[in-house]
Order: structure tokens, then C-alpha cells, then sequence
């Protein structure tokens, strides 16, 4: 699995240079590593979840994605990013689904920002017996220092298959992290 991440983040490398937030968070049952860019123009994204309960078949699902998002000039204290990533899960078996969706932040007083995303796959656009799959996230981070801040929120990346029974919540509760802009 890390091969194709790497693979991934390499070809993206130049992509790299625009800024972004690396979020290293962690909930009641998973954790995550997130990057997300800020600019304009493109961005590359990176997300690597963790589930820490077992299955009963007693693997730990888990997924890693690689995309690109667009930085959209929009009103002052408003970013919007929308664009798509490639994921790999690792729940109930293997499979990969490419994935569309955005982040809205909105810059409030005193250093804190409010965002939402949300990205989703349908069964045309994912392998296997997968019929969809989804991640929404929504938080609330607090930057005393310029580059670095603390996070908080809620977070659902979710796996169904055809099979209903196979269906699996990657993420589902409250986390809280700590974040760095660079």
C-alpha cells in the first residue's frame, strides 16, 4: 500500500509547493493525517485513515487517498477548494474509488477558522463490489501562532458495498489535533 501513495506523491511533487494545513488528529475510534491546500490554483491533498477497532474478520480498515485540488478566488474571509482524490481502502477487502468533492473555510475572529468537506464516490467511479463511498468532515481550528493551531471536530468516512453487511464506518465521531500551516 505505501508504494502507490509514494508513487503518487511523487509525481504531485510540484504541486507541493503551494501552502497547506497538515492536520494529526485523532478520534474516539481512528486516526487520521490529513493535508489540505490553502492558496489559489492547484494543491495537492493527502489523507491516511486509520480505523483502531477490528472487524470481526479482525482487520483494521483503513484508507489512504492522493488528489489535487483547485483554490477558487471567492469573497474576502471564504476559501473554497474543489477538485478530486484517488483512494485505496482497506475495509472488508481491497478496492479503490476516485473520489470528487471541496472544502468551505471561512476565516472567523481571533485566529479561528470554521470548514467543511465532503467527497463521495459512486459505484462507477469505485472497484470491486464497493457502491459507494463517502467522507465529510466538519471543524473548527484555532491558530494561536501563525503556523501552528489546534482542531476539533467531526468526521465520517464511510464504505458501503453491495453487500450490505460488508458496509463499514472507517471514521465516525469527534476528533481533535493539532495542525501546522507551512
Amino acid at each position: 500500500m505505501l508504494k502507490p501513495v509514494l508513487l503518487a506523491l511523487a509525481a504531485c511533487l510540484p504541486l507541493s509547493a503551494v501552502a497547506g494545513d497538515t492536520t494529526l488528529a485523532r478520534g474516539s475510534d481512528y486516526d487520521f493525517l490529513t493535508r489540505m491546500p490553502t492558496g489559489l490554483g492547484p494543491g495537492i491533498s493527502l489523507d491516511h485513515i486509520v480505523a483502531r477497532k477490528a472487524t470481526p474478520q479482525g482487520d483494521k480498515p483503513q484508507a489512504s487517498a492522493v488528489g489535487v485540488l483547485f483554490g477558487l478566488p471567492v469573497p474576502a474571509l471564504l476559501r473554497l477548494d474543489l477538485g478530486g482524490k484517488l483512494a485505496y481502502l482497506e475495509s472488508d477487502g481491497y478496492a479503490s474509488a476516485a473520489m470528487v468533492g471541496g472544502r468551505l473555510t471561512i476565516d472567523l475572529p481571533a485566529s479561528t477558522e470554521l470548514f467543511a468537506q465532503g467527497f463521495y464516490a459512486p459505484s462507477s467511479a469505485a472497484s470491486g463490489s464497493v457502491k459507494s463511498v463517502s467522507d465529510s468532515m466538519v471543524g473548527l481550528r484555532w491558530s494561536p501562532l501563525k503556523l501552528v493551531g489546534v482542531e476539533a471536530g467531526y468526521r465520517v468516512f464511510e464504505v458501503k458495498r453491495n453487500d450490505s453487511q460488508r458496509d463499514r464506518s472507517i471514521t465516525d465521531g469527534a476528533y481533535a489535533g493539532v495542525s501546522v500551516a507551512f
